[in-house]
């Protein structure tokens, strides 16, 4: 034991600069009993499986119950035996990602004589009894069938309460905007460290299994305002296999699109892929590995105002690679590997389009995006009652902006008369996020109570040189100069601990108990801590009781507290002194004469004072559910959730000391402003047939309703990703007006998806969405309400249908080969799904609205129009 111990500790050490935060295994429990229903004690109790290294196993404890614990996600054999009794295997045991697979209460006969064992499958269960979270998963077997988009975060909008957003941010889940999710790829987060926003991009090729949770979990898990999409990549087994992919689309395969205010004006495009991937055996049951490659080439034809037609070019490096390892009998070892290296000539403005350019140097950007996941993640088994694991990780991100000719250094120059832009880019922005995690937990079985329990640390940082620049001619004597830019590093660092109890009062009744607490120590650009967020304790109550012993039934309810620490935005505006911004108005053009302008706008950086007492932000959830199989293969669901938001941060302008400042709105120095509301209400119902051989689908519809004057940490109005620094809260006044429906806000979101597979080869999937559309708002000074908040009508109800074709050819031996064909928003009605919701440009000295916008009421942006993607797999 001790060799064993001192090889994690040494495997830690070696890679501490490399968080499984998330689950990248599954679990399964039962009941053993005779014919009379008297408990087994012993039984013993072993699993085989491709997915498994050699075999594993327990035996059942005095009441006949039995648990084993982080199993890699698969099919599995298990097989049941003990003397005196007729021994039992039972085929087809699915061990789901982050999922308890619960084989209910099985029977054993007894025997006099030898008789051969008793084979049966293990069904289709779907239902997990040992949990209050909700979601659902996807198997490759599930997802592959879809139209989905290339990346597997788009798989997460067929689900109930996530819904596909048109603002500019990411998936919605549960009332949250997309930049209020987390994402782990094999158990690391792969979350933007910069602005906590989207994932690492990997197709879903990659995937092996996707895990959605929205709410409802327990103190294990680090928490969002938002959703959690979990994912694992494939891994090596005993027997080589392997893929090779391509697909292909282009505007000769697509409908004319209409154009919105946001949307340059775009030509031709082309957008194709392929990859690679084999895993297989190094040492038999011993070391296995896997590696995938795919890039991607992005190709758009964008007509640049005066000058015609250029092309923006993005290139993707999509990989992974994985090494499992097992150790010995009790430790087992994988090093991961993931990552998306991104390069784009962009062409293209920020905002609308100008009317004209002078020169087209402001629209040419050479970016630089994504980045590299590492981690190392331990299991060791030291009994059948107690398991340590362990984790460190290391994630990259860059975000970088630069312009892409000589003349794109100087500053953009904008005729507010003419609308004609000229000069440079304006800006160039390089930041490099990082994130180091080390995390180590356990679990300890005692009698009928399951205890977990771990610490985690986790370092986000973010090193940023940035540069804005710009000049606006209002006239021929009005010129406003505005310059803004900085340096520096700035930190979070956030120590974790959590305890959670899972207690069996009875074999349908669990109870949980658990307490979790994260502190947030915001380190700014001097290397000193700026700001310590202390009080965030996340209680998390729920019960299971199952009304059938053969576990068909469910009724499940929870409160939880769910927070989610500061991305390094904030730290990188508020906790650094080496930056600057200033305004200047000039009654000439300040590029022929820089001299005689009137700074009327040029505060001292500094680092902010610490708020004393300083909440963090969270929310608090309440959910009672109730699921049902119906037969084997069918579970139907029926659950209401309230979540409502608690403590927000963000920043403000305080008028009395003409500048920004940050805290709690509504709580302390802030005690002026409202308190920030959002309260989401849902009914939700769904059906599900996911397991099946060759028919599966979900059907679900959410009824809702998401009301307050806080939308999230994504800017829908000003189509943005700020988080805590929105516009929400910037003047006392523009809240007047500023309480109703949100702009995520729908009532009605009804959704189909699933698949069927005919005997000669050919599979139709198909993924239908229809909803409601979203409440709209009058505004003035891109903040004020003008009338009350979601009053000024909806943007129009809006359908989209998806299909997916595939046809399997002819297999020799273990290749297998399909062709796919997906067509996408079919006969799309390219409605207006994001509207022009500022009426007027400025308030006057008495609040009222003046300089009407001329774009009030026209569409930034419409569905997209119908698409046909090609495409090829081949695997053996």
């Amino acid at each position: 034991m001790t060799y064993r111990l001192l090889t994690l500790i040494y495997f830690v050490i070696l890679f501490a600069n490399l968080s499984s935060a998330q689950d990248i295994t599954g679990n399964i429990e039962g009941y053993i009993t005779d014919t009379v229903d008297a408990p087994l004690s012993r039984v013993n109790i072993s699993l085989q499986s491709e997915s498994l290294q050699g075999t594993k196993g327990t035996a059942t404890d005095d009441k006949g119950y039995f648990s084993i614990f982080a199993l890699p996600v698969g099919n599995y054999k298990v097989k049941i035996s003990t003397v005196g009794y007729r021994d039992v295997m039972i085929e087809n045991v699915q061990i789901r990602l982050g999922k308890t697979t619960f084989l209910s209460e099985i029977k054993l006969e007894q025997q006099a004589i030898n008789l051969p064992e008793i084979t049966i499958s293990g069904g289709k269960q779907i239902i997990d009894p040992t949990t209050t979270s909700y979601g659902i998963n996807l198997r490759a077997e599930d997802f592959d069938q879809l139209p989905v988009e290339r990346n597997y975060r788009s798989i997460a909008s067929l689900l109930p309460q996530a819904n596909a957003s048109y603002l500019g941010d990411e998936v919605n889940f549960a009332g949250a905007t997309g930049s209020e999710n987390k994402y782990f790829v094999d158990g690391i987060e792969v979350t933007d460290p910069i602005l906590g926003i989207t994932g690492t991009d990997l197709p879903y090729n990659f995937v092996k299994e996707i895990e959605i949770i929205t709410g409802g979990y327990e103190a294990e898990y680090r928490s969002s305002l938002g959703g959690i999409m979990n994912m694992i990549t494939y891994s090596g087994s005993n027997a080589f296999h392997g893929s090779a992919f391509g697909f292909f689309t282009s505007n000769s395969l697509a409908s004319e699109r209409r154009v919105g205010l946001l949307d340059p004006a775009q030509g031709g495009f082309s957008k194709y892929d392929f990859g690679l991937s084999i895993g297989g055996p190094i040492i038999n049951d011993k070391l296995w590995f896997f590696t995938a490659y795919n890039p991607t080439f992005d190709r758009r034809d964008v007509n640049v105002p005066s000058f015609g037609i250029y092309t923006d070019k993005t290139v993707v490096h999509s990989f992974a690679g994985k090494l499992t390892w097992k150790v010995s009998q009790g430790l087992n070892l994988i090093l991961n590997s993931t990552g998306d290296l991104t390069a784009e000539d962009v062409v293209g403005g920020p905002g609308p389009p100008p009317i004209a350019l002078e020169n087209p140097d402001p629209y040419f950007i050479d970016a630089k995006l994504g980045g590299i996941n590492l981690s190392l993640q331990g299991t060791y088994t030291i009994s059948d009652g107690f398991l340590l694991d362990a984790s460190l990780s290391r994630i990259t991100r860059e975000r970088t902006f630069m312009p892409s000719t000589e003349r794109g250094n100087e500053p953009t120059f904008i005729n507010n008369e003419t609308g004609v832009w000229s000069g440079g880019t304006g800006h160039r922005v390089s930041n490099f996020g990082f994130e180091t995690t080390f995390r180590i937990g356990g679990i300890f079985i005692t009698g009928t109570h399951t205890f977990k329990g771990g610490l985690e640390y986790k370092n986000v940082g973010r090193d940023k040189d940035v540069e804005f620049h710009s000049i606006y001619r209002n006239s021929d004597t009005f010129y406003i100069e505005q310059k803004s830019g900085g340096t520096g590093e700035v930190y979070n660092r956030i120590p974790s601990i959590f305890l959670q109890d899972t207690w069996r009062i009875f074999n349908n009744l669990r109870i949980h108990l658990g307490i979790r607490w994260d502190g947030q120590f915001l380190v700014g650009s001097n290397g000193k801590v700026a700001q310590k967020i202390t009080d965030q304790f996340q209680p998390r109550v729920g019960f299971i009781f199952l009304p059938y012993d053969d576990g068909s039934g469910k009724i499940f309810g929870s409160f939880g507290r769910f927070t989610q620490e500061l991305s390094t935005f904030l730290s990188a505006n508020f906790h650094n002194d080496k930056g600057y911004v200033y305004r200047i108005i000039y009654d000439h053009d300040p590029r022929i004469n820089p001299s005689g302008g009137d700074t009327v706008f040029n505060p001292v950086f500094s680092i902010e004072p610490e708020i004393i007492g300083l909440k963090g932000q969270y929310s608090d959830e309440f959910n009672l559910g109730y699921e049902q199989l119906i037969g084997k293969d069918f579970k139907i669901g029926v659950q209401g959730i309230y979540r409502t938001l608690q403590e927000a941060i963000d920043d403000v302008w305080l008028e009395s000391e003409n500048r920004f400042t940050f805290g709690n709105p509504g709580r302390g120095f802030l005690s002026d402003f409202p308190n920030p509301q959002r309260d989401y209400t849902a009914l939700i119902i769904t059906l599900e047939h996911q397991l099946g051989d060759n028919f599966h689908f979900l059907a679900s519809y959410v009824l809702s309703r998401n009301y307050g004057n806080y939308a999230g940490l994504y800017d829908s109005y000003l189509h943005g990703n700020f988080p805590n620094y929105a516009s929400t809260f910037d003047d006392i006044q523009q809240l007047q007006k500023g309480t109703g429906l949100l702009p995520n806000d729908r009532t009605h979101v009804f959704k189909l998806s699933g698949s069927y597979s005919f005997q000669f080869g050919l599979t139709v999937g198909t993924s239908f969405t229809w909803q409601s559309g979203t409440p709209l708002s009058e505004l003035a000074d891109w903040g004020r309400f003008i009338a009350q908040r979601g009053t000024v009508g909806n943007t129009p109800a809006i359908w989209d249908l998806n299909a997916r074709f595939t046809y399997d050819l002819t297999q020799l031996g273990a290749w297998r080969a399909r062709l796919i064909m997906d067509i996408l928003n079919i006969a799309s009605q390219r409605k207006p799904v994001d509207i022009v919701q500022q009426h007027y440009f400025d308030v006057d000295e008495n609040g009222q609205p003046i300089s009407l916008n001329p774009n009030y009421g026209l569409a930034w942006r419409y569905q997209p129009p119908m698409s046909i993607r090609f495409g090829m797999e081949v695997s053996f």
